[in-house]
């Protein structure tokens, strides 16, 4: 009875069994007749104009309703299912439209091949069933078993018991004793004239249902109003089913005014106590402006939003999709740091994925970079010694007992206490918060200004593939094809190389990581600064911190190794060079820091355990400095390497110089 069968095994039986009870044919041709309303009609059929969706039969649809604000708590659904006909109601399939499907509303990557085939397969079977049950397929099946002859009863059993679906007459037994057939046996029977056994793949062949279905799971913005579609994207994020969608109807008319009217700005709603939804003035700026626990939720009411009117007025500019992704992340205060920053660089000529790119970029340092520039500018300023400045102090400072002021560092931990400081010295100079912003706004324009660079020519519809993490969308290939850009050609735009081998993606951090450095050694960000030119300086800062590190970690390693220097002093000279052997490991990192070179991190180890020797090589009237490396073999030094500052190879007349030197010193070591 469980045995498992294949497809070809099943449609086979079938068609044995059609053979042996031709009445059975009757049955088939009724579900073909119904069936054939699914083919000619589509499965998944969207009246975008009617805000319906009809589905499988003529008769069966989904109606979506606009709401009616007026009417906050109306008793009609936002959504109405009809799965009747003629007093028969479909509800696996009911079931299935509402809770099964789900439709993509952030999550926008490729559904899999392996979870669209499960979803078609099920779809597939409810469909079968539900046109067997529809064409009182039960009742006309029995009554073909019992109005069976004995021949017919004989050849059916033999059928049904060679294929294990059971052991004993059954179909004879019933005639016999004219007794009902078991049930469980009579849904083997069931199983075999359905269509989807009897057709086999041909009834609702899987791959194209799989691209309808896939195709449908990413619609709900052709049968939804859009306001209401915007309500659902912002608290189903990745997918939503219909029911939940019908347990959001509330909220749905609580918002749909501010929907239509202020869409843009709809995410801040996320972080609004819900008692003030219904408020026409919900969304105005003077709320993003003051920390109101009344309209604020607690997680976003501990500060206001923003400090300056600057910030607001750029935020209230911005599109849906810039404004979604700050209203999710914005009670963090990098966002807040990194959203005033930008609020002082033209943003109007500037794609949203853009601008939603920079953010982004940005989020993790712009706090640290703030700090790094507020701290300098309030010690420049004195700003702990303003008469606006009632709440922190410097650590470190002394203070009266009766000053209560909180004493904070340059750290992150202190971000809000610094941020409240600049926004109070600024209430009395205007220009307090662009000085203190100026040098990150550069920065971040700079790496605004090459991204509009790369994307100038890019077609409209690749420019929401720019992040890396949106190129898993299912669309991204296909908008590529219709561009015939190769996808290498596309991806090559965002990257930056200097002269040598070192490429990184502009996404990378390598730049990011050095911005803090640059603040440090850089007081002004000039306004020509380019995201070319500060990639150029960051190469040297990643190379010269990684040689710092190789360094510390060799004298870590090095610093009490103990061996034999080839020469029995340090100082040799041989006509008119100083030859001086490097016979410590705090001499070979002098000597690489000095040079810029790779001798400490690449050959002190082999120096150590004596294959190799390294000589500082200097004229005794000459400015001339070199680094010598030797082989060291047998007892004898053979040349290796001559190299000036930076890994610079020296003229072939000082390499001469330095053989000459090296066949001399292995000829005294011999004496």
């Amino acid at each position: 009875m469980h045995k498992e069968r294949s497809v070809s095994e099943l449609a086979n039986a079938a068609q044995q069994l059609l053979r042996i009870s031709p009445e059975l044919s009757y049955l088939i041709q009724d579900q073909q007749d119904l069936a054939s309303q699914i083919t000619a009609h589509q499965l998944f059929k969207i009246n975008q104009e009617q805000r319906r969706i009809h589905i499988a039969y003529p008769f069966f649809d989904i109606q979506f309703f606009t709401p009616q604000p007026a009417a906050e708590y109306a008793a009609d659904s936002l959504v109405r299912s009809n799965f009747d006909y003629q007093h028969h109601k479909s509800e696996q399939l009911e079931d299935f439209f509402l809770q099964d499907i789900h439709f993509q509303t952030g999550d926008l990557k490729a559904q899999h091949p392996l979870f669209l085939r499960g979803k078609a397969q099920q779809l597939r079977e409810i469909l079968a069933d539900d046109i067997f049950n529809r064409v009182l397929g039960e009742q006309k099946l029995t009554a073909a078993l019992q109005r069976m002859n004995p021949s017919q009863a004989q050849f059916t059993d033999q059928l049904m018991m060679d294929l294990q679906f059971y052991h004993v007459p059954a179909v004879q037994n019933s005639l016999v004793d004219q007794t009902p057939i078991d049930k469980n046996i009579l849904q083997c029977f069931q199983q075999l004239c359905r269509l989807d056994t009897v057709l086999a793949h041909d009834f609702l062949p899987l791959q194209p249902l799989m691209e309808s279905f896939d195709e449908f799971c990413f619609s709900a913005a052709q049968f939804l109003d859009p306001s209401v579609y915007r309500i659902v994207s912002l608290f189903y994020r990745e997918q939503f089913n219909l029911n939940e969608l019908i347990e959001l109807e509330d909220d749905i008319r609580l918002l749909y005014l501010h929907a239509k009217e202020q869409p843009h700005l709809l995410g801040f709603v996320r972080l609004m106590n819900r008692e003030v939804w219904h408020r026409s003035d919900l969304l105005s700026k003077q709320y993003f402006l003051t920390a109101n626990h009344r309209i604020w939720q607690k997680k976003a009411a501990l500060l206001p939003l923003f400090d300056c009117k600057r910030a607001v007025n750029w935020l209230f500019k911005q599109s849906a999709e810039v404004l979604d992704w700050i209203s999710l992340n914005i009670q963090h205060s990098n966002i807040r740091t990194a959203v005033t920053a930008l609020s002082f660089v033209d943003c109007s000529q500037m794609h949203p994925q853009i601008i939603l790119a920079v953010l982004q970029y940005f989020q993790h340092v712009c706090a640290r970079l703030f700090i790094q520039s507020c701290h300098a500018i309030a010690i420049e300023q004195n700003w702990f010694e303003h008469p606006q400045n009632k709440t922190v102090v410097l650590q470190g400072t002394k203070q009266a007992m009766d000053d209560h002021r909180v004493a904070i560092r340059p750290s992150i931990l202190y971000l809000d206490e610094w941020m409240a400081l600049a926004s109070n010295i600024a209430k009395h100079d205007d220009l307090a918060m662009k000085k203190v912003y100026l040098r990150l706004s550069r920065v971040m324009q700079a790496f605004m200004l090459h991204l509009q660079k790369v994307t100038l020519n890019f077609p409209e519809d690749l420019m929401a593939f720019i992040l890396p993490e949106t190129q898993r969308d299912r669309d991204f290939y296909t908008v590529l094809q219709r561009h015939k850009m190769p996808q290498d050609v596309f991806r090559q735009q965002f990257y930056v190389q200097n002269s040598g081998t070192i490429r990184k993606s502009i996404f990378d951090a390598y730049v990011r990581d050095y911005l803090s450095a640059y603040f440090a050694e850089t007081k002004a960000v000039p306004k020509t600064v380019t995201w070319s030119g500060l990639f150029q300086q960051s190469v040297a800062w990643h190379e010269n911190n990684q040689k710092e590190e190789i360094l510390a970690k060799l004298k870590k390693e090095f610093s009490l190794a103990d061996w034999k220097p080839f020469c029995a002093a340090a100082d040799v000279y041989f006509e008119q060079w100083h030859f001086q052997e490097l016979q410590s490991v705090e001499r070979i990192i002098e000597e690489s820091k000095k040079f810029q070179h790779c001798l400490a991190a690449s050959y002190a180890q082999r120096i150590i355990e004596g294959e190799y020797a390294a000589f500082h090589m200097s004229h005794l009237l000459h400015p001339l400095r070199m680094t010598l490396g030797c082989i060291r073999q047998n007892g004898q030094l053979s040349f290796d390497q001559l190299e000036l500052p930076n890994n610079e190879k020296a003229a072939e007349h000082l390499v001469q110089a330095a053989q000459q030197f090296i066949q001399w010193l292995n000829a005294e070591i011999d004496k």
